[in-house]
């Protein structure tokens, strides 16, 4: 019931948790019955890029359309200052001892540089687990050990069960949120585009033997962060990766923001991620549900949904491809008919996530 004024904040690209945001945020709930909670997310983790980040975004957005929510990183000093998050949403930093005294603190991701915290934060505390490479044994049992006093949170399936089998760690399963953010319709869409980080779960490797066999035309065009270490083993021999090389297929990362997304996302035909994750898979991604509300057809790994009771199936709601072989033969001879009901069928998958009710976890 909220849509309109988030429609009005989102359009014109105002911070949320900015003074003038919550003053219309407030104004208009106040005219409407009043907050039902005041919500504590908490960010541990250092990427500023990526499927973590966009979680965090989705979530604070869709849980202010109901709730007073704010984001928090820890840091050795409070502060008052507001810092620019990225898609129109700011945050505090909070020593520890301060931000434990907070009511409804919710764990949106962490990494090894935040496990010394976990210590802190008392029962039962909600803690978001993305997908079984947060868990390793060798790396990660600073997590396990307090999953058992928390009240864990998975956004696959498939990761829900790897915690039951694996480490007898009970989780509820929740879809990943998505916030509907102003886009630009386009029907005359030719781009092919891959917008996930460019690293060793993404397999760009592939798109680019893929370039390679295509013509100039019909070319992916690549956007995202760069994990240094993998363009260097598995792509210096592809493509220099460079922005500024116009022979590159490399495009350079993208602001933090959904006009940037939109932008990218509003000329494409197809978005190309192909994710490969041990022990996961089978469900979404931030830049799966982003091509699917922009209208594009996505492309995934066939790894993805294989030995999974998938949500995705080939030929229905996506395309999958295990090599640059069929990626080359799906962009090039796939007809728009075959298209257009893929990209009907694929919308059924997003409405689950722009409907689902994160603010049950705080009832």
């Amino acid at each position: 019931m909220y849509d309109y004024i988030f429609d009005i904040i989102n359009k014109n690209y105002i911070n949320i948790n900015s003074k003038k945001g919550k003053y219309i945020i407030n104004t208009y709930i106040k005219q409407i019955g009043g907050i039902s909670k005041n919500i504590n997310l908490v960010y541990m983790a250092k990427p500023i890029y990526g499927g973590w980040v966009s979680f965090t975004s989705h979530l604070c957005l869709k849980l202010q359309e109901t709730n007073n929510c704010n984001l928090y990183k820890i840091t050795k000093r409070s502060e008052n200052k507001l810092r620019d998050y990225g898609y129109n949403i700011q945050y505090n930093n909070k020593n520890i001892n301060d931000l434990i005294k907070l009511p409804n603190l919710l764990i949106t991701a962490i990494d090894k540089n935040y496990y010394k915290y976990l210590d802190f934060f008392p029962d039962n505390t909600i803690i978001v687990i993305h997908d079984p490479t947060e868990v390793k044994i060798n790396s990660s049992s600073e997590v396990i050990k307090h999953l058992h006093r928390f009240k864990v949170i998975t956004i696959r399936k498939t990761v829900k069960d790897y915690l039951k089998n694996k480490f007898n760690i009970n989780s509820d399963f929740l879809y990943h949120p998505f916030y509907p953010y102003p886009k630009t319709i386009n029907k005359n869409k030719n781009n092919i585009v891959s917008i996930s980080r460019i690293d060793y779960d993404k397999n760009i490797d592939i798109l680019l033997k893929a370039n390679k066999l295509l013509s100039n035309i019909k070319k992916i065009k690549i956007y995202g962060s760069k994990n240094d270490l993998y363009v260097y083993i598995k792509l210096k021999d592809l493509d220099s990766m460079d922005r500024n090389d116009k022979k590159s297929a490399y495009k350079g990362t993208f602001t933090k923001s959904f006009k940037s997304i939109n932008n990218i996302l509003s000329n494409a035909k197809f978005v190309v991620d192909l994710s490969s994750i041990k022990n996961d898979g089978g469900g979404t991604q931030y830049t799966f549900l982003e091509a699917i509300y922009q209208d594009c057809v996505i492309i995934l790994n066939q790894k993805w949904i294989e030995g999974t009771n998938s949500i995705f199936k080939n030929g229905v709601n996506c395309i999958t491809v295990s090599n640059e072989f069929e990626l080359v033969d799906i962009l090039v001879n796939t007809n728009n008919t075959t298209l257009n009901k893929i990209l009907k069928n694929s919308k059924k998958i997003l409405e689950k996530h722009v409907n689902v009710k994160w603010n049950i976890l705080f009832n």
